[in-house]
Parts: structure tokens; sequence; C-alpha cells
């Protein structure tokens, strides 16, 4: 990803509609994919793979540390970038999680290291997806949860995927193949952002093109990520709504969104 990118990210993640409400679905998701296997002991273990600036550092770590009658339990997050990394430091504070830079391709974890791997819009910035995907399923235990997201539809492919070096997009289908073929049995799998199929098509064909260029350079791939702003009562009730979301596709699927979230598991031995 781009450097300025990292630093936009930072900048809107905090309130920004988008970010929030991706934490509340991941936050309904983590707590259906604990609530089937709830650990032995204190020693619950997540990997927040690809953690990026840190936002959803909270949401995995207050996740993991309400699970079982005595929570405790701790996170790693790594990325493989070291302008992220700096960036996630902030977040920490007094969070029990290590920060790591490392390869989603070539894990530094022995197998059967952790409970649960969370991997939030990173897969479609990893070009072999299945090495990666064979990786989590590696260093996962057996009965542990890979928790994902990645954005939906190749047709809405745009300058916004290249400024955050994409190799793709999913569809329901290519994304429950990468699955399977690492060796995952996928227990959910459902389109989230439900309202956003039409605003993005009308945004990215119909807007977009019309926009303002910004000058290119060597150093830039592309001409930035489109994050339109919105406003303050906007953004307050897009937040609410995909936090009712979260809670929709706990209990079943969606059937369009702009993104695609899941959970799988690795079977018990």
């Amino acid at each position: 990803m781009n450097p300025e990118e990292y630093g936009r990210m930072h900048t809107l993640e905090t309130n920004y509609w988008w970010f929030v409400g991706r934490r509340a679905i991941v936050k309904s998701l983590l707590q259906e994919a604990l609530s089937v296997r709830p650990p032995s002991s204190q020693n619950l273990r997540l990997l927040d793979l690809g953690c990026g600036t840190g936002a959803n550092l909270p949401t995995v770590t207050d996740a993991v540390q309400r699970v079982g009658s005595t929570p405790g339990g701790h996170v790693m997050a790594l990325d493989y970038s070291p302008l992220a990394l700096e960036f996630a430091q902030q977040h920490l504070g007094e969070l029990p999680v290590s920060l790591l830079r490392g390869d989603a391709t070539n894990l530094p974890f022995a197998a059967n290291s952790f409970d649960v791997v969370t991997m939030l819009d990173v897969l479609e910035h990893v070009e072999d997806d299945a090495g990666a995907v064979q990786e989590i399923f590696r260093v996962l235990k057996p009965g542990g949860a890979f928790v994902l997201s990645v954005p939906a539809y190749q047709k809405l492919w745009s300058a916004h995927d290249e400024a955050l070096h994409h190799f793709r997009r999913y569809e329901y289908s290519s994304l429950s193949r990468v699955l399977k073929s690492g060796g995952f049995d996928v227990w959910r799998l459902s389109f989230a952002m439900s309202l956003m199929p039409p605003v993005a098509w009308f945004w990215r064909r119909c807007i977009l093109p019309f926009q303002p260029k910004r000058p290119r350079d060597a150093t830039r791939h592309s001409e930035g990520a489109v994050l339109p702003a919105v406003p303050p009562l906007l953004n307050a009730a897009l937040v609410k709504y995909l936090g009712c979301e979260g809670r929709m596709i706990a209990r079943r699927p969606l059937k369009f969104g702009t993104s695609l979230v899941a959970i799988a598991r690795k079977a018990m031995e």
C-alpha cells in the first residue's frame, strides 16, 4: 500500500463509518467463532494477520479477553510494512498485544500455534492468496477459527483498488474455493456492507471518472483510494446500521454487499 494511504487510513479509521462499521461486524463474527470452542485456559492465542495501522486491535483483544469464565489470552499482530507497525504501536496502550513484522505466505510461527486468526481486508493484497490460506491453516490449532473479510465483486474494480494495491476482488464462489482448497471447512460465508453495491457502482462509474485527477509521479501506484466525506449524522447512522448488520449476519448470510466475510474452521484431529 502507498505510504500516504497508511497515513490517510490512520487518520480516518477511528471515526469514519466504514472502518467503525466493519469493526462492529468483525466483533459479531468473533463472538460467534469463539462461542463454539471456548478455551480451556487463559492461554487463548489470536493472530491478527495484516494488522495494518492497528485500529482493529482493541476489538480483537477485547473479544479474546471476554471468552470464558476467567478472561485472558494474548494477541499477536503481524504486518509486512514497518510503517504500518509504527502506526499500530500508537493503538496499543496497555493492550496485551505483540507486534511483529512478517510475510503472510511464510509465517514465523510453529504449526498449531493459534486458536484464532483474523485477516481483515488483507487477503486481496496477497498475490499468492492460496499460499497465505495454507499458512493460516498450518498455524491454527485443530478446531481453530479463521475470521476474514475481503472486498466483493470484481466488476467493481476501480482506481480505489489500485491505490490500495489489491490483486483482486472476490466473488462468493472464489472465496469459498480458496478456503476449501486450503483445507478449511467454511462455517459461515456472507456478504456484508449490504447498502453499498448501488452506491459504489454509481460513485465509481458515474462520479469518479469525472473527478479532477491528481498528478502521478514515480512513487505513486495510482491516484489514491476514494473515501468520500459524509455528514456526521449520516456517518453515525451508517455505523449504527452496520452494527445491526453484524448481528444479522450471525443469524443468516446476506445475499449481497460490497464485502464478503467468513468464518472458516480447521477440523479437529
